[in-house]
Order: structure tokens, then C-alpha cells, then sequence
């Protein structure tokens, strides 16, 4: 028997569940950590719920329970539909129904909804659709193939919308095609530079062109029990640069056109003047809310875009998701004189007892911020805004609701743009887009000048490392502008998307920093001395006690150099023997030590004046005695005592944005007994090889 759909889990007890407020009354932001959302009858009760899927691989819905005073839904607990292996990138060991819903439509004319489901990331499997008559089912593998003649269609990321474009009463497909690809080639063998501020020119210009965007029709060839397309041309028509995403505007009117989402979460609308086999389409104009703002000055609609008249009959509103995870809502008020419709102001749904999280790739640190004696937690992630959760209680522990840290009136969002005015040519390393809508904050609270407050040090995509004095008091944190930490005049710099180790080795009042320099190794950056707080000494290579280098993340790669950088740090006394050790969070990138993310431990055996490490250990332990992974791309820890029995407990983040809770005794063990830290073999290239068949560690 089938172990979903289950209650989507969430818990502050230390058993390994992610973080909840610990409130019921508390309404705050819902966060799926999904990159699409749709609003159907997904469990066949005649209901429809919020689905949101995709992002992390996971499937959940969610029903509407309650609206705030402005109309804002307000959904449940939500249930989950399937969970995706933890090492999904060398193995399909998933559990129940994952994947990304691509389209919802009745394709084959049967009365009942199909929904077309592509794979989830890394996964090897063929899109699929399933009918929705009774419920999803069990698995993917109980759908059915889809048969696309004359061209290829990607089905997944938003990119494919059901319209009836020739206007014959049969709902067809539009796909919105991008040539992507091509932004990455610098030459015929597709090598890309190494260090990410080689892939721009002075000026802040990516290294080669954007990507240019189409529209294409598929006829709807759907028989009863066979769902099908066939290629039928390219729309005559020039899209906004920059469009990734598209929706019907109103699914029951094919002239209402199309809703066009742009990377940069800017929409636009298309009419479709007149559905025909040749459809006219009308001119393209972006829209701007109720109140003359651009979508994207609230929230950052970058993963997708739908509609649904759930709220009002009639009525079809915005339900999009954001770059972070969220699902954002716009109400419509109907259209303007030109037939454009007319959206409010872009509300992220909510929830009861929300996950406490900073959106996908969250990065925790913790504190006593207000001098209550009991550490706050503060959350970066990838929009680049630092979250501050504080702690209201510790038994039961309780949170606040967010609020994003600021420095003055500015709210902190560390975007990873290029500011050549500034000194800094180069912006985000994967591509132009990357670094525009989110920055990837890695925060860390540290008094880092000596004066008895907790300051705050952060870095983010363009690899530079900026600090926050705390000018306020100890019950009152206020922070001053960023101060960039620099060697001699130049900049700190190391690979992206680090989280910094900081402790005090030199000497007890300023802390020295930790990073990984340009050989991926790690690497002790000493204070200058207290004259200039910003300033460093060279970096010096940490070493394990056989004298080789610490590594931790990948090496480059030709295609991106995706492995490099995104190493998470913390220096702590974790083991109560008055010297400073490491935590390490490690991840499976190509060329890492490792073949998975996990939680690591290195022993200071020498001093803190000089320190020495062990090899490293694993913390984290799954229930069948193998180390606790954590998908793809990392973990970000961080020790706490919220418990205050004097030994630290652990919270992490990770891929899919919550932050996960464990006391000691819930750390497991492993099976073998030896906890010891295996490396990849030498010479072992890319994620390693796949384990699908292996009987073990299949969460």
C-alpha cells in the first residue's frame, strides 16, 4: 500500500521534520518550494485545489480554507503526492507521484482532466499523462505516453499553454520555445571560462547573446485513451525579449490571448485577434497592475504562470510561482479599453503555521540578536533577502513571522548583478539571467568588529564578502551600510555561493574568516589588525593532519563550471574541547570529493593558533544507518542550542528551502559503525555511477 498522499510534514520537536512557526493562529507566506502551480480538481472530490509541483520534484495540494480581508486565500496543511529520492541525480528511487505538471486540460474530449506530467529533474523518465477522473495515480508509471508528431516539444518550465488557437472547439497546445542553449557556447567546443568575471566584458555584457523566444502551434490529435499533437507551424509573431513562460488568459475564450512571464518577472499580454488556421495575433504590450506597477516590483513571478476562476466563478485570477517557492496570487478586475486584462497587486497565498524557510536554497544562521539569551534565526536563500525569524519560545520552540533584515530604511538583497561603476564588471556565473532576480544570500551573524553585538557578514553569487556593523544596542540590532572585505585593497574572492566559516583564531577579539580560494581549497584569512576592520592577510591553506588540502566542492567543468564554489561553513567548538572545529557542507558536484551532500565534521587536533583537521565524519544519519544526503547541490547547516542542555543541535537547508530541525539523539548512527566520510575514487568523473538498484538509502 501506497504511502500517499500523506499530510505534508512540518515539526518543531528535533526529529529531523522542517520548521514551522509552532503557531496555528499565525498566518504567514505559504511556501511549496514548487516551480509550477495549477489550480484544478486534482483529487476528483469535485474541489479544486492549489497544486503546486516541480522545483524540488515533490507534488503537493492544497485547498482553499479561508481568505485574508483582502481576498488573499488562505489554504491548509496541504497533502503530499510522492517524495523524490535524496540522491535523485544518480538514482529514480522515488516514492509515490513526483514530477512537474506541464498543462491540465481535457485532451482527448472524454469530460474528465488530463494532466500532462513531465519528469523531475535528473530523473530519466519519459513525460506521461494521467487522467484525473478518480485522482492522480499512484505512480507516473501508471501513465500514459504522449505522442508529438512533426517537432519536439519541451514540456517542461512553464513553456507550454492549452488553447483552442484555430478556434474549432478542440483545446490545442502553444509552446513557447527558447534557443537557451546558445547563450552558453563561447566556441565550437562549448568551453566556458573558469572564473565567472570571465564571462563578462568590462562593461557588465555576458560573454555571448541572449536567447531568442517563438511561439509554436501543435494541432490536438488526442484520441479516446491516447493523447496526442502534431506540429502545425510557427506563429507569426515577435515575442518581448526575455520570455520563458506563458498562460491563457482566460481558458474558456481563446481571443483573450496570452499571458507572456519574462525572466525578470515582467508580464505581458498577447491577443489572439482572430483563432483560425492561420490565427491573427494582435500587438504585444506589457501589463502593469490596478496601481501602474510592474509585476515584478513586488514579487519575482520567474518559474511559471496560470489562471483560474477558483476564488469567483467567472473571474480567472493569477496563480504563479515565484523564484523562491512561494505562490503568488493576482486578483483580476476584469479588462481595460483595449481588452487587456487588469490585475491588483501580485499576494502570496498563505498559511496557517507556515514553514519557516527563505525560499529554495536556504541558508540558516543563528544568534542571540536581541539579547534574550536565546538564539534567533535568521534564513538567505535565492532571491538574495535575509529572513529573521525570532525566537519567541523554546518549549514549545515558537517563532515570529519574518521580517527581511534591512540595513536603515534598504532591505538587504544581495542581486547578482554587474556594477562596473563599482568596481565589479561581472554578475552571475550560470548566466545573465541567474544573478538578476536573486542573489543567493549566504548569511553569518558574528560580532566581526569586536564590539559586542552580533554584526552581520554575507556573500552571494559574485563570490565578494560584505559586512553589516551593527550600530544598535543588544536588545535592538541596527545595521550600518556593507563594508567589503578586502586583501591589500582587493577585493576577497572565491568561488560562488559560498557560506563563510568565521571564528576567532588569531586572537579572541577579531575573528578571522574561512572560504575556499581559487583552488577549491579552504583557505584562513587572518585580520590586518583592528585599524582597518575590513582589511585581511593573504589566505593560507587549511590541512587535514596528513598535510593534504581541505577540498569540498568540485572541480571546473568546461560546459558552466556548475561545480564550483557553493561550499557552507561553520566554526564551532563542537565537540566541547575549547578548540575551534569545522562543520562542512558538502555537495555532489562533478569532481566533488564526494558522491553526496552531506553534513561533515573536521576536528581541530591541532590549535586554534595553528589548527590541524581530522579527516572528516558524517553527522547526519538516514534510518537505515547510511549518511543522511541532502539532493543535489549541498546542505547549509548551522549548530544551535535552543534547548539549552549546553550541546549543540543542528538545523539545515538545503535544494528544496525548508529548514530541517534535529536534536542529538536523532542524529542516527551509521550502519557499518564507522562514520568516517568515504571519497570518491580517483579519477571518477561526473555524479559517479548510478545506484537505482541498490536496496539501501532510498529517501
Amino acid at each position: 500500500m501506497s504511502d500517499f498522499p500523506r499530510p505534508i510534514a512540518g515539526g518543531n520537536a528535533g526529529d529531523g521534520l522542517p520548521l514551522v512557526l509552532g503557531d496555528d493562529s499565525v498566518v504567514g507566506d505559504l511556501f511549496t518550494g514548487a516551480s509550477a502551480a495549477h489550480v484544478l480538481d486534482w483529487d476528483g472530490d469535485g474541489q479544486h485545489e492549489i497544486v503546486a509541483s516541480g522545483g524540488n520534484g515533490d507534488i503537493y495540494s492544497y485547498r482553499i480554507v479561508d481568505f485574508l480581508a483582502d481576498g488573499t486565500p488562505i489554504v491548509d496543511r496541504g497533502m503530499q503526492w510522492g517524495e523524490v529520492s535524496r540522491a535523485l541525480h544518480r538514482n529514480e528511487r522515488d516514492k509515490g507521484l513526483v514530477g512537474t505538471i506541464a498543462v491540465v486540460a481535457d485532451f482527448d474530449g472524454d469530460g474528465s482532466t488530463e494532466a500532462i506530467l513531465a519528469p523531475r529533474g535528473y530523473s530519466q523518465k519519459e513525460t506521461t499523462a494521467v487522467t484525473l477522473q478518480n485522482g492522480p495515480p499512484a505512480s507516473r508509471d501508471e501513465g500514459s505516453p504522449i505522442s508529438v508528431e512533426g517537432r519536439e516539444v519541451n514540456f517542461g518550465g512553464g513553456t507550454v499553454a492549452a488553447v483552442d488557437w484555430n478556434g474549432d472547439g478542440v483545446v490545442d497546445l502553444i509552446v513557447l520555445e527558447s534557443d537557451r542553449g546558445e547563450m552558453w557556447s563561447m566556441d565550437e567546443a562549448g568551453v566556458v571560462p573558469e572564473d565567472q568575471r570571465d564571462r563578462y566584458d568590462r562593461d557588465g555584457t555576458w560573454f555571448t547573446r541572449y536567447p531568442r523566444q517563438s511561439l509554436h502551434l501543435f494541432h490536438n490529435t488526442s484520441t479516446a485513451g491516447s493523447i496526442g499533437f502534431t506540429y502545425a507551424g510557427k506563429a507569426t509573431i515577435e515575442l518581448p525579449r526575455h520570455s520563458f513562460h506563458i498562460s491563457a488568459v482566460d481558458p474558456t475564450d481563446p481571443v483573450s490571448g496570452l499571458l507572456l512571464l519574462n525572466y525578470y518577472g515582467s508580464v505581458h499580454h498577447l491577443p489572439l485577434s482572430a483563432p483560425g488556421d492561420v490565427p491573427v495575433w494582435g500587438e504585444v504590450a506589457e501589463l502593469f497592475t490596478l496601481h501602474g506597477e510592474p509585476f515584478n516590483r513586488i514579487a519575482t513571478l520567474q518559474s511559471g504562470i496560470g489562471v483560474s476562476d477558483v476564488v469567483d466563478a467567472g473571474r480567472f485570477d493569477i496563480f504563479a510561482a515565484d523564484n523562491a517557492g512561494n505562490i503568488d496570487w493576482a486578483r483580476c478586475y476584469g479588462r481595460d479599453a483595449a481588452n487587456r486584462p487588469i490585475y491588483d497587486t501580485p499576494r502570496k497565498v498563505k498559511q496557517r503555521n507556515p514553514h519557516v524557510n527563505g525560499g529554495i536554497f536556504s541558508v540558516p544562521t543563528v544568534g542571540d540578536w536581541r539579547g534574550t539569551g536565546v538564539p534567533d534565526l535568521l534564513v538567505g536563500s535565492i532571491e538574495g533577502y535575509i529572513f529573521w525569524y525570532k525566537t519567541l519560545s523554546t518549549d514549545p520552540l515558537r517563532f515570529a513571522a519574518p521580517e527581511r533584515v534591512r540595513y536603515g530604511t534598504t532591505e538587504i538583497r544581495r542581486l547578482a548583478t554587474p556594477y562596473p561603476s563599482g568596481g565589479q564588471h561581472w554578475g552571475g556565473s550560470q548566466s545573465p539571467y541567474d544573478g538578476e532576480t536573486g542573489g543567493y544570500s549566504n548569511p553569518v551573524l558574528i560580532d566581526w568588529n569586536g564590539s559586542g553585538l552580533l554584526d552581520l557578514v554575507v556573500s552571494d553569487m559574485i563570490s565578494l564578502y560584505e559586512w553589516y556593523p551593527n550600530w544598535g544596542t543588544q536588545t535592538a540590532p541596527e545595521l550600518g551600510p556593507p563594508q567589503r572585505l578586502h586583501i591589500a585593497g582587493s577585493p576577497l574572492i572565491g568561488p560562488w555561493r559560498q557560506q563563510p566559516g568565521i571564528g576567532c583564531f588569531s586572537d579572541d577579539v577579531l575573528p578571522d574568516i574561512i572560504i575556499q580560494d581559487h583552488d577549491l581549497d579552504l583557505a584562513l584569512y587572518r585580520r590586518a589588525g583592528p585599524n582597518d576592520l575590513s582589511a585581511l592577510q593573504p589566505g593560507e591553506k587549511l590541512r587535514y593532519e596528513d598535510g593534504s588540502t581541505i577540498k569540498t566542492h568540485g572541480v571546473y567543468t568546461p560546459p558552466g563550471g556548475d561545480g564550483r564554489g557553493r561550499t557552507k561553513l561553520n566554526v564551532v567548538d563542537w565537540d566541547d574541547d575549547g578548540l575551534l572545529d569545522l562543520l562542512i557542507g558538502v555537495g555532489s558536484q562533478h569532481g566533488s570529493p564526494y558522491r553526496g551532500s552531506y553534513v561533515l565534521f573536521a576536528r581541530n587536533v591541532g590549535s586554534n593558533r595553528e589548527p590541524v583537521f581530522s579527516k572528516p565524519v558524517v553527522l547526519l544519519f538516514d534510518e537505515d544507518g547510511q549518511p543522511l544526503e541532502f539532493w543535489r547541490h549541498g546542505v547549509h547547516m548551522a549548530p544551535v542550542d535552543w534547548d539549552g542542555d549546553g550541546a549543540f543541535e543542528l538545523v539545515a537547508g538545503a535544494d528544496q528551502g525548508h529548514i530541517w530541525y534535529w536534536h542529538r539523539d536523532h542524529f542516527g548512527r551509521p550502519a557499518n559503525g564507522d562514520p568516517t566520510a568515504m571519497e570518491r575514487p580517483d579519477g571518477e568523473e561526473g555524479f559517479g555511477p548510478r545506484d537505482d538498484a541498490e536496496d539501501h538509502n532510498d529517501r
